[in-house]
């Protein structure tokens, strides 16, 4: 199995990827802006959004995500359309916080192309399954500041010996 698959837009990328249970997902935004989800079954991943004190300084973000809001069902609102709210910039702006926050599937990646990328299976030892779901809620409602690596660092444990993934 491939580590990175094609990218896929919706609906096809909400059934024909067949995400697996920790699963990273890439999720482009645009040209030059990517983020992540944790894939934690049941249609349900991990992923980053705007901090709840942060929401002023991402006013751009929030209104846009606010223009395409979608309530999960339950009438959770915090899950409203955050493709565009949970998609970023990789960038690290230590001036802007994230938290880390549960949502379904469907409203994350919202119309959004998406890929599953396990990038660094060859090079890192990946959690078990369980572990690694256990992990990701304990995480939920963390304050990070790096958006890519609150989610990647979720699969995997560390390096393999000898390997240098950032090389």
């Amino acid at each position: 199995m491939a580590l990175t698959s094609e990218w896929k837009g919706p609906p096809e990328s909400w059934t024909s990827l067949n995400f697996q249970v920790g699963d990273l997902i890439e999720i482009l935004e645009n040209d030059d802006h990517t983020s992540w989800a944790l894939y934690l079954g049941h249609a349900e991943v991990v992923y980053t959004g705007p901090s709840p004190d942060q929401h002023s300084t991402n006013q751009d973000t929030a209104s846009s995500a606010n223009q395409n809001t979608t309530h999960a069902p339950g009438g959770d609102s915090e899950v409203q359309s955050t493709a565009t709210s949970a998609a970023g910039t990789n960038e690290k702006d230590s001036n802007i916080q994230y938290q880390v926050k549960k949502g379904l599937l469907k409203a994350v990646i919202g119309q959004h192309t998406v890929r599953i990328n396990n990038m660094y299976d060859s090079t890192r030892l990946v959690f078990p399954l369980q572990t690694l779901v256990e992990l990701a809620e304990l995480h939920i409602g963390e304050t990070v500041g790096d958006r890519k690596d609150a989610i990647v660092n979720l699969r995997y444990e560390k390096p393999l010996r000898g390997v240098h993934p950032d090389r």
